[in-house]
């Protein structure tokens, strides 16, 4: 059959680098480059990993952490795999609960995330830095209040998210939903992963307090700097794992589609650490219940976690499951 795809450039809004010469008034647009591919035969759709033990599988779909707002992919092989699945096993999530007192910490929040003094970034950025920033923010959040006070590596952070939404990229997050919605027409049970702590002494933390002044600068200049590049490098991870792209999306597994050099937290990153430990913990021990209890399950998890060398697929080949690559198995479905 013939199957007209518009790849991403079509799909998301990619931009150049910013332009030597803006216009001081207006932000410099998006550019949007338009390719039309005809492919032919059919797309194998997102890729899936078949988790094996005697004869009892688990399917599992990794979900890229952002994608175009209106990709296009084919669901064909995750039907089939909802179809003959008993349960569905959902993003892991995790609630901490502190005895710090909600407004206090709200306000904190607030507080941590803004320059001391009522300071500025044109006060603490180097002149040249802060032409980029300005250059940056108009562009993609021309309409944002309140940037100009926050800190740079916390500016870098909102300019990113400002420039993805600029983009046409939305949170992956949607994808699962578009899961879970053919899950439960289907009438699969839903069995989440959840662990709520309470903390009597959770430690507050800013991890800001641990970065210097010219750390923070270095990390802003590099998220400017590389924005596009990360754009485009979560725009090409998406489009690859619409289509199964398997080699175009080990290869992105590594590169700048993460975002910016970091983020900070008011818990301690240690006490996080244990807490993300417990929780996949948590996870493993719902798959080996799962795979027990049916003849099918379907799971979905965060695709970078999912590609990384000492991730969930190793874990599961540790516990005695076979792991087989999506090249490796093609899903029920599409053989033939």
């Amino acid at each position: 059959m013939n199957w007209r795809a518009l790849l991403l450039a079509t799909s998301v809004a990619v931009p150049g680098a910013i332009a030597q010469e803006n216009d001081a008034s207006q932000p410099a647009p998006v550019d949007v480059v338009e390719e039309e591919i005809q492919v032919m035969g059919d797309l194998p759709g997102p890729p899936l990993w078949k988790v094996t033990k005697d004869d009892h599988v688990l399917w599992i779909l990794g979900i890229p952490r952002l994608v175009p707002n209106d990709l296009l992919w084919h669901p064909d092989s995750i039907e089939h795999a909802l179809a003959h699945s008993s349960e569905y096993l959902p993003l892991p999530s995790t609630r901490v609960f502190g005895v710090t007192n909600p407004v206090r910490a709200r306000r904190l929040w607030k507080l941590i995330r803004r320059i001391p003094d009522r300071g500025t970034l044109e006060d603490v950025l180097p002149e040249n830095l802060y032409r980029l920033f300005s250059e940056t923010r108009l562009r993609y959040a021309p309409k944002r209040d309140g940037l100009e006070e926050l800190r740079p590596i916390v500016a870098a952070e909102e300019l990113f998210d400002s420039a993805a939404q600029s983009a046409g990229l939305e949170s992956g997050l949607t994808i699962g939903r578009a899961i879970e919605k053919r899950a439960r027409k289907r009438n699969v049970k839903k069995v989440p992963t959840r662990l709520s702590e309470r903390h009597k002494d959770l430690p507050l933390f800013d991890s800001t307090q641990e970065m210097s002044p010219e750390a923070e600068q270095t990390c802003l200049q590099a998220g400017l700097q590389g924005l596009d590049a990360q754009l485009e490098a979560h725009a090409r991870l998406a489009t690859a794992w619409a289509v199964g792209d398997l080699a175009s999306i080990r290869a992105h597994s590594g590169d700048s589609a993460t975002g910016v050099c970091g983020s900070f937290t008011l818990a301690d990153p240690e006490v996080l650490s244990q807490i993300e430990s417990r929780v996949w913990k948590l996870w493993l021990e719902n798959v080996d219940r799962a795979v027990t209890d049916n003849d099918s399950t379907f799971a979905i998890l965060p695709l970078e976690r999912l590609l990384r060398p000492d991730g969930p697929l190793s874990w599961l080949r540790q516990r005695g499951y076979e792991v087989r690559e999506p090249d490796e198995a093609p899903p029920e479905g599409q053989q033939g």
